[in-house]
């Protein structure tokens, strides 16, 4: 059967979503119809329904090889296949990172993409456009032989010379004491795997969903392909690090916890914590659900040792691992992979709950749901909220605007020549200030938009390139560690230059917006607006933690022309690959936030020019007795009931929103796991009948 939890966490995440997404497309349509929103609005809106539709949640399984991910897999997603599904066995078996997901305008099918296009320097998110370069084997969705048949390709190696290898940028293991890198044999031959990456393209129930599992193959492949670091394992929902309860946490677990998946980011960036005990500037990647499975506790099984030995083991490995990992004991999970599938494939109930399989799917479905709709929510909530500030102003300015106009018409009982005269000066007036001031506006504009060419200037990608060129030049030519370490500290600091002055810049440009606004409302009653600031410092908290991810390329004692090519590379492949893609989103939100900055103040500004307009008209068909006093009046009765109508339209959306994101929060907080409840207790409630 498929693992119930996590389906009815999953589906209930799609029902909320959908919600979600209606209560969104019938925002934008009400706001549409009744001409409030603009060219940015729109913009926005598709924006957040794109992410809606095209949505998933990303599970992560990191491991170094023999640790049983690929058995983890099985047992999670795969009982009900009444096989292994994802090749799995002693020894090393997945060498390629693979993702599983259920792309409906595909093929069942696993994608594979050859070790040989290590030699494009084009990052992987690229390739997977380039039908050409990958092979693809189709396979019957139905027929679970046929699955497993074609998924065991992916498992395929091969001999290649070390200087082959080389070439392809792996690193080996030729030095003493070295731990990372792939071995050498006795005729210099390296075996290295024929695929770079695996894409299984699955009508599975949970893939179905949404679901993405990332599969990835251990430190030696993950230190070879950085983007994988920095793309997919930065951005997973729920990231499960999976380790073998005989060896516990070894220096290689160690090095990828530490170096990979932030095991280290509470030292070394920050140690100021917010109310929920997270640190204030960490990222929310590096917030996400981390948990630890330590796999084969059926080891401990042999009939020799008694039920409390078993259990003061697990219980001593568990505090060992917690210590080690810096990582809280709830997160920590004891269990048995292979008992689970084998208790799945034979309807095992007893051996089931022994292996804590089931717990730990729970677990798993705990942490990956809440943090999906964390996300959606704040994305929501970022997008809509000026929306909505918007619109409720834009509404209540209309109905101030009508008020007003009943409010001078009421005035002329009859044919007031002179009192229509005065009002009919008093708003062209009105008027003719507004026009006035849009022109002077329209002067300033040219100074605004010279700032905001500076900021797009201080982030532009030329800039960016001629820094990683001139710091690769200047790496090539150290003479010494000394001179290396300080070229790639040089190199960050000018990182967080660049993000400083475009910070500055960025606070000048919100003055010169905040001066104009508050003249317009001054001069004309329009609305109060809060300028928008741009926010860059995340961006700095990513160079930050960059830095302290790699800072192992500052620590070299030695410097031969081996070890320096070794370390440019990597530098390279992945601090520059990663600082490109940080500089990237911070030119896109600079670019976004220039284009949107003045346009609520715009918006406000015409629909007020608009209001002003249609009263002038009004009242000059009165002077020129071709309507009367009466007959307006009833018009203008009309058009103010329909607004108080679209204005509690408008309040109904905005109240389904806010309960749908109320229903997300304390649905959060219902599930965020108890950090007094650890894991050895859970296993041992569910080990009662043993």
């Amino acid at each position: 059967m498929t693992t119930k939890k996590l389906n009815s966490e999953i589906e209930q995440y799609s029902d909320w979503r959908e919600r979600v997404r209606d209560a969104v497309q019938n925002l934008s349509r009400f706001l549409k119809s009744n001409n409030i929103t603009d060219l940015r609005t729109h913009h926005q809106f598709e924006m957040v329904l794109g992410s809606l539709v095209d949505d998933n949640l990303s599970v992560a399984f990191v491991a170094e090889f023999s640790r049983g991910k690929s058995e983890m897999i099985n047992t999670i997603f795969f009982g009900d296949y009444k096989r292994r599904i994802l090749p799995s066995g002693s020894g090393r078996t997945t060498m390629c990172p693979t993702e599983l997901l259920y792309d409906p305008n595909r093929p069942s099918s696993i994608r594979l993409l050859p070790i040989e296009s290590r030699k494009d320097e084009r990052p992987l998110f690229e390739l997977k456009d380039e039908e050409e370069l990958w092979e693809e084997i189709e396979f019957d969705a139905d027929d679970v032989e046929s699955v497993a048949s074609a998924l065991h390709g992916m498992t395929d190696n091969k001999l290649v010379s070390k200087a082959y290898a080389k070439g392809l940028k792996f690193d080996l293991l030729e030095s003493e004491g070295s731990e990372i890198g792939l071995p050498v044999n006795e005729y210099d031959e390296v075996e290295i795997p024929s695929w770079r990456h695996a894409i299984i393209n699955l009508p599975h129930p949970l893939l179905k969903q949404g679901l993405v599992i990332l599969d990835t193959p251990g430190l030696n492949a993950i230190g070879a392909e950085p983007e994988l670091t920095i793309n997919q394992l930065a951005t997973a929902h729920t990231v499960i690090f999976i380790l073998s309860h005989d060896t516990g946490v070894t220096s290689t677990d160690l090095e990828l916890w530490n170096t990979h998946l932030g095991g280290l980011n509470e030292q070394n960036i920050s140690k100021k914590k917010n109310k929920k005990g997270q640190a204030d500037n960490v990222p929310p990647a590096y917030n996400q659900g981390k948990l630890v499975a330590l796999n084969k506790i059926d080891a401990l099984w042999d009939g020799i040792r008694t039920e409390a030995e078993i259990q003061n083991e697990i219980t001593a490995q568990i505090t060992e691992t917690s210590k080690a990992l810096n990582l809280h004991r709830s997160n920590i999970f004891p269990v048995s992979a292979q008992k689970g599938l084998l208790a799945k494939l034979n309807n095992d109930e007893e051996l089931l709950q022994r292996s804590n399989i089931m717990v730990f799917e729970q677990a798993i479905a705990k942490r990956l749901v809440p943090q999906k709709r964390t996300i959606v929510v704040e994305k929501v909530r970022s997008s809509l909220d000026s929306i909505l500030e918007s619109a409720g102003s834009i509404m209540g300015g209309r109905l101030k605007d009508a008020d007003e106009h009943i409010a001078e018409l009421r005035q002329l009982s009859s044919k007031n020549t002179d009192v229509i005269s005065h009002i009919m000066l008093k708003v062209q007036a009105e008027k003719s200030s507004l026009e006035v001031d849009m022109q002077r506006y329209q002067a300033l504009r040219a100074v605004y938009a010279k700032e905001t060419t500076k900021l797009a200037r201080i982030l532009a990608p030329e800039r960016l390139e001629k820094l990683i060129a001139v710091t690769k030049h200047n790496m090539a030519k150290c003479a010494t560690s000394m001179t290396l370490q300080k070229t790639i500290s040089k190199y960050f600091e000018r990182l967080n230059y660049y993000l400083n002055s475009a910070i500055e810049q960025a606070n000048e440009i919100a003055a010169l917006s905040e001066n104009i606004t508050r003249d317009f409302e001054k001069d004309h009653g329009i609305a109060n607006f809060k300028v928008r600031r741009l926010r860059l410092e995340r961006y700095k908290q990513d160079i930050a933690r960059l830095e302290a991810k790699h800072s192992n390329l500052k620590e070299t004692r030695t410097l031969f022309f081996k070890e320096q090519m070794s370390i440019t590379n990597k530098f390279y492949e992945s601090v520059c690959s990663a600082s490109r893609k940080i500089f990237s989103h911070a030119l896109k939100d600079a670019n976004n936030w220039n284009n949107n900055l003045m346009v609520p103040m715009e918006t406000h500004v015409r629909e007020h020019h608009t209001q002003l307009r249609r009263r002038l008209e009004s009242v000059k068909r009165i002077h020129r007795a071709s309507d009367t006093v009466e007959a307006r009046l009833s018009e203008l009765n009309v058009q103010h009931a329909t607004l108080v109508k679209q204005n509690d339209q408008l309040t109904a959306m905005q109240n389904t929103l806010a309960s749908l994101i109320e229903e997300a929060e304390q649905a959060n907080e219902v599930e965020e796991p108890e950090e007094t409840e650890t894991a050895e207790v859970l296993y041992w409630e569910h080990k009662t009948n043993f």
